[in-house]
């Protein structure tokens, strides 16, 4: 079973790096899946937005992505591919 308290801990220090980069509706939109609880969902948009809007994210935001996509038992390869780093 998920360690939501540690995947909400991860999440929110994601959004402390994405704020570096990511628009305010960017910000929103990712915070709409994570006030609803859908953390896979707020990690897939996150990954969107960087490889979708060619934003490159730093190590700590990759770290961060890497050990959200163990918790949440996601393949962190795919997730991350395409991402600029």
């Amino acid at each position: 079973m998920p360690d939501f308290k540690n995947i909400e801990y991860l999440l929110s220090q994601l959004m402390l790096e994405a704020q570096l980069v990511f628009s305010d509706v960017e910000m929103r939109e990712v915070q709409r899946f994570i006030a609803v609880g859908e953390y896979g969902l707020a990690l897939e948009t996150i990954v969107d937005i960087y490889f979708e809007e060619k934003k490159v994210a730093s190590m700590q935001a990759i770290n961060i992505i890497e050990s959200l996509a163990y918790a949440m038992s996601m393949d962190p390869i795919s997730l991350l591919q395409g991402i600029s780093k």
